[in-house]
């Protein structure tokens, strides 16, 4: 048996400047995070630690980074724990690349970095194992990270890294490393350790390619990230467990302002499943009372905001206007024949339907006034 962890995408230095005073707290959780990655894969009895791609999230980084990495690596050299990485999109090997700078390899003898143009290998012979992998050499590109990808030696496991896009039509921009199905299913690995999206995502079955997503939370990201334990048996049975490591977590919640009555029962919805380690974003749409003020900067600075790590509160709604009538636009044809013939349908409607054209009626006038709706 084979065990494996894969991560990628950690993004060390990332600087958090949308979360305020909290940012120099997450950017210390980030770094706890990363430590528990390697503990993990010590507790587990890891063989091998792949990252695949964006070990830090640019190629400028403060010396306390470089420290930890170099410190955590060989941490897992005296567990006996091997290490392979490759250059991701933030930290990608062109001219001024941290992998050129800091001599990571010479200071960590168990770490392999894939700094080789084409793809290469490095072989484990006690794991009866090849690894393979190439950098990125720039955040954008047309080529494939697979290109050229194939068993290069008689190891009984083949497992690659790639940090880039898998093709989905009309979802991959062509030029951030695409790579497609194919070209995963004629690799001949027996397990692909991707990274680049930011969740944990299978593309292909047969061989298992998968993303970790980052192990803690980082801009951007919207779904939860892993490290993935990764089993490979002599039979060639594959087994893939997403383990959660990260503290903080993200939500979106859209608020339709018409259900909202007072300024309590806002604060009641936009704090529910409220923790302190919780980053939300709370969007408000749709028509609300006049007489509802809402100020987002307070509700992210009062008592609600402390029931979070982070709150972002987003006022996208509308006033909503208790009349309108066609003199309010005379002169204005369109608006006043519009209006003239949603009046005539509220006249003639009941209940629900009523209450869609009261709402068509609002909504429409805010558009044709050139209102974001």
């Amino acid at each position: 048996m084979l065990k494996i962890l894969h991560t990628a995408d950690i993004h060390l230095g990332t600087k958090f400047s949308g979360l305020g005073n909290k940012g120099n707290l997450q950017r210390e959780q980030l770094r706890a995070t990363f430590k528990n990655v390697m503990a993990t894969a010590i507790n587990q009895e890891a063989n091998i630690v792949l990252i695949a791609g964006d070990l830090f999230d640019a190629n400028q980084q403060p010396q306390r980074n470089i420290d930890l990495v170099i410190e955590q690596f060989n941490l897992l050299k005296e567990n006996n724990i091997p290490v392979c990485l490759i250059p991701g999109t933030h930290d990608s090997l062109d001219s001024s690349s941290i992998y050129r700078k800091v001599d990571f390899e010479g200071k960590c003898s168990n770490l392999k970095i894939f700094a080789d143009e084409n793809i290469s290998y490095k072989e484990y012979p006690e794991f009866n194992l090849t690894v393979y992998g190439k950098p990125n050499l720039s955040n954008r590109s047309y080529l494939s990270p697979l290109e050229g990808l194939k068993p290069s030696t008689s190891s009984k496991f083949h497992i690659a890294m790639a940090h880039g896009a898998f093709y989905i039509p009309g979802k991959a921009e062509e030029d951030d490393h695409v790579f497609k199905l194919e070209e995963v299913k004629a690799s001949g690995m027996h397990y692909l350790a991707l990274g680049h999206w930011h969740r944990v995502y299978s593309c292909s079955e047969k061989p298992p390619a998968w993303y970790s997503g980052p192990p803690e939370w980082i801009p951007g990201q919207r779904e939860r990230g892993a490290v993935l334990l990764v089993s490979l048996s002599d039979s060639g049975e594959v087994k893939v467990e997403p383990k959660m490591l990260g503290l903080r977590d993200y939500d979106e919640v859209e608020i339709d302002m018409n259900e909202i009555q007072d300024l309590a029962k806002l604060k009641a919805r936009i704090s529910e499943g409220a923790n302190q380690n919780l980053i939300r974003k709370s969007t408000l749409k749709g028509l609300r009372e006049a007489e509802l003020i809402v100020n987002p900067e307070e509700l992210e600075t009062d008592d609600l905001g402390e029931k979070f790590f982070h709150l972002k509160v987003s006022d996208e709604s509308h006033v909503k206007v208790k009349e309108i009538s066609e003199a309010t636009y005379e002169g204005q044809f369109i608006k006043a024949k519009f209006i003239k013939l949603m009046n005539e349908k509220i006249a003639s409607s009941e209940g629900k339907e009523k209450e869609i054209a009261e709402s068509a009626l609002q909504y429409g006038i805010l558009f044709l006034d050139g209102k974001e709706v």
